[in-house]
């Protein structure tokens, strides 16, 4: 028997998602507390099509290894069959070792090896000396 619930998340829940320390759009109960989420959007890519990106994801160290991270998965990837979405993008830290197992796992490819993709960023400085 499962000993935690998932379900969307409501305006109620916000308080006690910021404890875990982002809004999210999918939250985990155990018992009446918030024990993880995940936030998620929708994209497209000219080249793939519609994704589901997982922008994070997080359960409290104290309540992982219980199958909680994979139930969150699982209704993440119904939600992108259901949705058409030809797959599910999202980062991992190099050093988090954990969850590129986790991910690797579970069927995920790593794309920066794969197919060579690097992240970049323009910092706020470099996006206000472009807009000028």
């Amino acid at each position: 028997e499962k000993m935690f619930i998932l379900r969307n998340a409501e305006p109620a829940d916000v308080p006690h998602i910021l404890r875990l320390i982002k809004v999210p759009l999918i939250c985990l109960y155990a018992g009446y507390r918030v024990v993880g989420f995940a936030m998620y959007y929708f994209t497209y890519d000219p080249w793939i099509g519609k994704l589901l990106y997982l922008e994070d994801f997080y359960v409290m160290k104290e309540f992982r290894g219980y199958g909680i991270g994979s139930e969150i998965l699982k209704r993440l990837s119904e939600m992108a069959v259901k949705c058409r979405c030809s797959s599910m993008h999202f980062i991992v830290a190099e050093w988090n070792k954990t969850s590129i197992e986790f991910y690797k796992r579970r069927g995920a490819a790593d794309l920066s090896h794969e197919e060579g993709w690097r992240l970049f960023e323009i910092g706020k400085q470099s996006l206000l000396k472009m807009s000028k």
